[in-house]
């Protein structure tokens, strides 16, 4: 990141001015008060938001009104020019970011200055005289730590706080301190405790007495808890022994259940038998006087022709539908004839079972089909294959028997070529083994794997320069024959293996063939069955269909045939087809309509229609409360007057057993017989017994303890002492913990660092030694570490830093700065304010040099009052600004 341009509209004394920033190292000069402070006060702001105001701090805030705030410019990689405005007044101080046609708001702001935070900055990036002056009274050790800190984290926070934690456990707790406040309680806390025990020695007996009478206490409460259980029982007992009586009686009732039927249904039932009865008594009647006018005349045909009359009349409306019905029936079961014949020779021919579905033909046996015909597909391309190759190596195999014949010399000089070659490869062999053994062997495998390569490579070469046309040809047929012999080979191994698998798989197969070994036609049997079963499928299918369409026309035939029983008594209908019993039926309702006619004007006629009516009015009834009696479990009316009978008795006992039930619910929950109730009452009684004379002991025991505690007169002084040692306790118990904690956080930060410093520690010390000899101008040119310590050194010698001067200190602290800052690379431009008051004249040109040299890769911003550095920078050709006091 580096800062382009500043634009200040109101910010302290500042009122609309700009400061334009250069990439590279700038000083920025002015006398002092005239606003360096408040131009790096302004850049912090601008980049991390407005100070709090506090009476500790400077308020820049403009007293006359002025817009507080401005803009500022950054160059960010990778994103480009960032452009950040910020005022006061304006979204209670958040910022407004431009990063080229993008806007945005703090969270932007924040992403794009990531990993750069406003501590970081100011503890990092920022150099000003109270940071140095702060490790000018650091002690030796202090300002190791100070150093390393500084190198790791660039500031000496984490130095800090562990000689803030050290400072704390100080003030509470020494190994051999006397007067700090740990040490003082655990002192007293010794003494108590001795006190504590002289006088439990003195009250051994009372505590056993105590210990005693609370035991005695318990027990008594366990025995009065166990005498009223045992008592609540034997009056419990004795009220089921009273009420034994009622309790057999509600066991014999518990066995009824309740009726299922409402009082509305018993009233409705008794309501139907009623008019029922009427009906039957008014037939009865009407019956004997028709019975007394018919006497001596055969008319029980034509009374019951005249009962019929209706029923007869719609059986012979219905004839014409109940012959198609029938026609129907007949050809169905003709159909289903000819459908189980032709099932029958299908499951004959294949070997079936009707009832049971034939197995569906196997998936896998179609895809392992497939596999054999692509088997012998591979199979004979690969046997074409072979054959094409083979011709093609029998002729190159020709080409180089020619070549060999021409020149005899190609075979002789082969063979010498693999000598030298297997001299060469010796030789790097050699050489390879020497590096991992020692002199004097390590030296002598060197020089004989040495010359053995030169030798083997002289004889290699030598032989490359016979004959120069007829060798590579002869060398790359021979390359070709092997390559068609591998491939030929591959091939062959390729072929082998599909050979074994067709093998394999038709001898799989085979058995689900039976007897045909001719693979071509397995396809064709498979297709065969695959249509033999749809076939089988297919005709089950239409027979159950026809099942299907048969039950309906049979159930309505055969109810049909119900509807001629009642004639049974009076036609011979009996096994005779429909048509005949139409036919019959059809004749006797003639003959008995012509007799109608001549007897229509009879008085025992107009009686029998009176009583056809009355027997119609009762059926019509019957019918009406038929579901009713279903309900009730009933066939006939008959049976009414006995089932209200039981009904009553039984709503009789129903409501007794209620009666007993809110009765000896309570006192009987639970089943007993008479024996277990005797039996439990005669254990009730012997263990009260029992209880009431251990309680009556126990009393006695407990009253005596009682004496004995009155006696010894006991002080209560123990007890004070107990709660003085528990709150003793509880303050060692924090104070300690505070202390632990301390040492856990020291140990900590100290691990931390160390850590650190095996990462960073190297590069940082290279980086300072480079940086420190600059600023020494060449007196100190190296920084180390040894045995756990700083150390710097020339070329003559090497010393601590606790022997230097507090201006080399000085430089040596901004060397470990600079040289954490290089590591950094360009997280934020560096601002130096003032940053060198220990410097003398020649230490402040070398730092001068210092900043010239940093510059040159990020950017550095001094901000001075310092006429001397001025000089030090035109002397180096450094950019200086100056900023004056505007009126």
């Amino acid at each position: 990141m580096r800062l382009l341009k500043a634009e200040i509209t109101g910010f302290g004394h500042y009122r609309h001015q700009t400061f334009d920033f250069l990439p590279t190292n700038q000083l920025f000069f002015g006398k002092n008060e005239v606003g360096k402070s408040t131009l790096y006060q302004f850049i912090q702001a601008m980049l991390f938001g407005f100070p709090k105001k506090s009476t500790r701090k400077r308020d820049y805030t403009p007293q006359d009104g002025a817009a507080y705030g401005g803009k500022l410019w950054l160059m960010i990689e990778p994103y480009g020019e960032v452009q950040i405005e910020r005022y006061r007044q304006v979204n209670r101080g958040k910022a407004k970011v431009v990063v080229g046609e993008t806007e945005g708001d703090e969270a932007l702001l924040t992403q794009l200055l990531a990993p750069l935070t406003q501590e970081l900055f100011q503890d990092v990036f920022t150099f000003q005289q109270e940071q140095l002056s702060q490790t000018d009274r650091l002690q030796e050790k202090e300002l190791h730590d100070a150093l390393i800190s500084l190198g790791i984290t660039g500031s000496q926070q984490w130095m800090a706080k562990i000689q803030e934690y050290k400072k704390d456990n100080q003030k509470i707790y020494k190994r051999q301190g006397q007067r700090l406040t740990l040490n003082q309680r655990l002192k007293e806390w010794q003494q108590l405790k001795e006190t504590i025990q002289q006088k439990e020695l003195q009250e051994t007996h009372v505590q056993q007495a105590y210990r005693q009478l609370t035991d005695y206490t318990q027990q008594q409460q366990n025995l009065n808890e166990q005498l009223q259980r045992v008592q609540d029982e034997t009056q419990r007992l004795n009220q089921q022994k009273m009420n034994w009586s009622l309790y057999e009686e509600w066991a014999e009732l518990r066995q009824l259940k309740e009726s299922r039927f409402s009082t509305e249904q018993q009233q409705q039932l008794r309501v139907f038998y009623q008019e029922y009865q009427q009906l039957t008594d008014a037939i009865h009647k009407k019956e004997e006087e028709l019975a007394r006018l018919e006497q001596g005349q055969e008319s029980d045909r034509y009374f019951f022709f005249l009962d019929q009359e209706g029923k007869i009349q719609e059986l012979l409306r219905q004839e014409a539908r109940v012959m198609r019905l029938v026609d129907e029936h007949q050809r169905l079961l003709q159909q289903e004839e000819m459908l189980s014949q032709d099932l029958f020779h299908l499951v004959e021919k294949w070997g079936w079972q009707q009832e049971v579905p034939p197995a569906e033909l196997d998936e896998q046996i179609l895809q392992l089909l497939d596999r054999l015909d692509a088997l012998h597909e591979q199979s004979q391309q690969q046997s074409l294959r072979i054959q094409w190759l083979s011709e093609k190596n029998q002729a190159v195999e020709e080409e180089v028997n020619q070549l060999e014949k021409r020149h005899p010399e190609l075979l002789k000089q082969s063979k010498s070529m693999t000598h030298w070659f297997l001299l060469l490869a010796s030789g790097g062999l050699f050489m390879v083994l020497s590096f991992f053994l020692e002199n004097p062997l390590k030296l002598f495998l060197l020089v004989l794997g040495s010359l053995l390569v030169v030798v083997g490579t002289g004889f290699v070469l030598k032989g490359q320069q016979g004959d120069a046309q007829v060798k590579p040809l002869w060398q790359e047929k021979l390359l070709q024959l092997d390559a068609y012999g591998a491939e030929i080979a591959q091939e062959e191994e390729q072929l082998v293996q599909l050979t074994r698998e067709l093998e394999q798989l038709t001898a799989y197969l085979q058995p689900s063939f039976g007897t045909n070994d001719n693979y071509l036609t397995w396809r064709q049997t498979l297709q065969t069955y695959e249509a033999a079963i749809q076939q089988f499928h297919a005709q089950q299918a239409q027979l159950q269909t026809i099942k299907n369409q048969l039950k309906p026309l049979a159930n309505d035939i055969q109810t049909m045939n119900q509807e001629f029983q009642v004639f049974n008594d009076w036609l011979p209908l009996e096994n005779k087809e429909l048509q005949v019993k139409f036919d019959l039926l059809n004749e006797f309702a003639t003959k008995m309509q012509a007799i109608k006619m001549t007897r229509l004007q009879q008085p025992s006629t107009l009686l029998a229609q009176q009583l056809k009516k009355a027997k119609e009015e009762r059926q019509a009834l019957f019918t009406t409360y038929q579901e009713l009696l279903q309900v009730f479990g009933l066939e006939h009316p008959t049976e009414i007057p006995l089932w209200m009978k039981q009904w009553e008795q039984h709503q009789k006992q129903i409501a007794r057993k209620k009666e007993l039930e809110t009765l000896l619910q309570p006192i009987f929950p639970k089943e007993i017989s008479w024996n277990e109730l005797t039996q439990q009452l005669a254990q009730a009684q012997v263990e009260q017994e029992r209880l009431q004379q251990q309680l009556t002991k126990l009393l006695e025991e407990k009253q005596r303890v009682q004496l004995q505690i009155e006696q010894l007169q006991v002080d209560g002084i123990l007890d004070e002492l107990y709660q003085e040692e528990s709150r003793l306790l509880s303050e060692i118990h924090t104070l300690a913990l505070s202390w632990s904690t301390n040492q856990v956080m020291i140990a900590a930060l100290n691990d931390l660092a160390t850590e650190l410093s095996e990462q960073q520690l190297p590069q940082l010390l290279h980086q300072a030694s480079y940086y420190f000899g600059l600023l020494t101008d060449g007196k100190y040119n190296h920084v180390q570490v040894v045995d756990g310590l700083l150390h710097v050194g020339s070329s003559q010698q090497l010393v601590d830093i606790y022997s230097l001067s507090t201006g080399t200190k000085d430089q040596l602290i901004m060397a470990v700065r600079f040289a954490y800052l290089s590591l950094q690379k360009e997280t934020s431009p560096v601002i130096i304010d003032d940053g060198w008051l220990h410097y003398d004249s020649e230490r402040k040109l070398q730092l001068a040099k210092l900043f010239a040299e940093f510059g040159k890769e990020t950017q550095v911003i001094c901000l001075s009052s310092d006429q001397e550095m001025v000089s030090y920078y035109q002397r180096l050709h450094q950019p200086i600004k100056e900023i004056k006091q505007r009126m």
